[in-house]
């Protein structure tokens, strides 16, 4: 299946779209009032979710759409403010959302489109506001800043390791008929930058965690967050497109920035609630 191309930009460009993307994020990671953290992750899913329906759910379907994004919004919301049942709650409600739209459409069109179309809706919110919740369920833990910090940090650095690592060496395809770029050595560089980077964490984050154990944990999260690059590498074969959207530039869209730290984020939460339950 032929792909829809990626708009081309050159390394600065990239680095420029990184650059612009990393300095709110960091701030409202290290802001002590989570406010700010809550309006960036919930405008940041908003985009990803606007994305998600313009490809699996289709652009015409406007009245969806704001389903989509008020489930979301309402799950983000319930999840900053109450925790874990929080999200639970949220969750509950996005699918009590999504039967109350599959009423109201049902008698519209075949029952099979619109059974389709809801299965898409409850993928969305597993996949994208369930996981990306987890961005305000990790800031209030004990050193949660640093904690968030070291996840999105080791992420970022696993996808920048891939990109040019792969690019360089080339060699043997991970996944070609999944994506046909990702090859066995972007693999490889990923893990290796990721754990240099997470054993150099140990500067900053809580003495419970040693050297040996970060890096373990960083190359572990480097793999987890592959498979989530597969992931939505595999749904969007699927449907033909090569990005999510094209609002960042050689970037691709808001969820192709997002596809490995959706799946690193929840690992990532339980993790740190394992290691340190009492």
């Amino acid at each position: 299946m032929e792909l829809t191309p990626r708009l081309k930009t050159g390394n600065l460009g990239r680095w420029l779209v990184a650059l612009v993307l990393a300095i709110p994020t960091v701030v409202c990671v290290f802001l002590p009032n989570k406010l700010a953290l809550l309006i960036l992750v919930s405008l940041v899913g908003a985009a990803a979710w606007y994305e998600f329906h313009a490809n699996l759910l289709g652009r015409q379907r406007a009245g969806l759409l704001a389903v989509c994004e008020l489930g979301w919004l309402q799950t983000v919301v319930l999840a900053c403010f109450f925790g874990v049942e929080g999200l639970v709650v949220g969750m509950f409600l996005d699918f009590v959302l999504g039967g109350v739209y599959l009423l109201r459409i049902l008698p519209q069109g075949p029952d099979a489109v619109s059974l389709n179309l809801l299965s898409r809706y409850a993928l969305g919110h597993l996949y994208i506001s369930f996981c990306l919740s987890f961005v305000v369920l990790i800031k209030p833990l004990l050193d949660g800043t640093v904690l968030l910090f070291f996840v999105i940090l080791v992420t970022a650095l696993s996808d920048t390791g891939a990109i040019y690592v792969g690019s360089r060496l080339k060699g043997p395809k991970l996944y070609p008929k999944v994506s046909p770029n990702k090859t066995i050595s972007g693999l490889l560089g990923g893990i290796a930058l990721a754990a240099l980077g997470g054993g150099l964490s140990s500067f900053y984050l809580p003495g419970d965690f040693s050297v040996a154990e970060l890096v373990i944990l960083s190359a572990a999260l480097s793999v987890w967050g592959t498979f989530g690059d597969l992931y939505e590498s595999a749904l969007k074969r699927a449907l033909g497109v090569k990005d999510s959207s094209t609002m960042l530039l050689g970037h691709g869209g808001f969820w192709d920035r997002l596809d490995s730290l959706l799946l690193n984020l929840p690992l990532f939460f339980f993790y740190v609630n394992w290691k340190f339950q009492p």
